[in-house]
């Protein structure tokens, strides 16, 4: 069986997207975006991502959140971005519920809402997304936002690293190695 060329893929996703198809119209957007399949055209991609999320796409919100975050092809925008972060997240996409927790906590583009921000964090961190749990481990090993923990920090921070996430590795192994000389000065 062959498999479909960036371009075949596009023109078939674009038939369908005309049609109507949020997922295709999403996929199109992602094309335009990334410029596969197509020339890369970001005026194109976020008129497809918004057809895509008015039909109720999950994913073309979560993409209309990086690209206002980004600012790719438009002014970045962080307000907007949480706009799009929040619809995707209460619709369960993982990034969407990263990235809106990062924001909140930052206070970038909204008031700054840490309880909501680590809300949407330990959302994210337990549904194992490995920045979320970078992020989770780094608030408890600092006491960012949250009362200072070492036990969670490890926790995790560990789990970040099995996950492949380098800073977490290695702040892992520096709470671990300052808690064995805390533990030795005593």
């Amino acid at each position: 069986m062959k498999s479909l060329t960036w371009k075949e893929a596009f023109e078939d996703a674009y038939q369908a997207a005309k049609a109507g198809s949020p997922s295709s119209q999403n996929f199109v957007g992602y094309c335009y975006y990334i410029g596969r399949g197509v020339r890369r055209n970001l005026k194109m991609a976020k008129y497809w991502f918004k057809k895509a999320a008015v039909n109720g796409n999950v994913a073309a919100n979560f993409n209309l959140g990086i690209a206002n975050d980004m600012g790719a092809g438009l002014k970045r925008n962080a307000s907007r971005a949480v706009r799009f972060y929040q619809r995707a997240a209460s619709h369960g996409h993982l990034q969407a519920q990263a990235n809106l927790a990062v924001l909140l906590l930052d206070g970038d583009g909204v008031k700054k809402d840490t309880t909501a921000g680590l809300l949407w964090l330990r959302r994210a961190a337990r549904r194992g997304d490995a920045k979320a749990q970078y992020n989770l481990g780094r608030a408890y090993a600092y006491g960012e936002d949250v009362r200072r923990n070492e036990t969670y920090a490890k926790k995790w921070l560990a789990r970040a690293a099995k996950r492949g996430h380098a800073k977490a590795r290695r702040l892992l192994k520096s709470v671990r190695n300052k808690a064995r000389w805390s533990a030795a000065k005593r």
